[in-house]
């Protein structure tokens, strides 16, 4: 008799759970991506272009099934206003006066002027 072959892979090693931080965030970005691009494969190439990822990670990104890392989430809050508010709330570096005006308005000039005063400040404490 004859062993089967084929291309299947035998299940080994342990079993990875993702921890919830890490839940959270793929999902946080996925909705911030899908929020502003919308569902449709127009979507996926905007995502492409802006990073240079493949097809398949920029699905992965908008699924929810995976996260951007590194200079690919760099690249996605350079040109998407809700990616990068969603990493600054998810930093806790917006303040809540600011993220209360910003649920719908994705306005650049808010989050900046927020940031340009916080600096102003510790500039201004360090100098004394």
């Amino acid at each position: 008799m004859r062993i089967k072959m084929g291309t299947s892979v035998p299940k080994m090693g342990t079993p990875v759970h993702l921890d919830a931080d890490q839940t959270a965030y793929r999902k946080a970005i996925a909705d911030a991506l899908r929020r502003e691009l919308g569902p449709t494969h127009q979507a996926i190439k905007t995502v492409m272009r802006w990073t240079g990822a493949s097809e398949r990670t920029a699905k992965y990104w908008l699924s929810g099934e995976r996260g951007p890392s590194g200079e690919h989430l760099i690249r996605l809050a350079q040109h998407s206003d809700a990616v990068l508010i969603t990493c600054l709330t998810m930093a806790q570096r917006l303040s809540e006066k600011a993220r209360q005006r910003c649920p719908g308005c994705p306005e650049r000039l808010l989050v900046l002027q927020n940031l340009e005063q916080d600096d102003a400040v510790s500039e201004g404490s360090s100098q004394s």
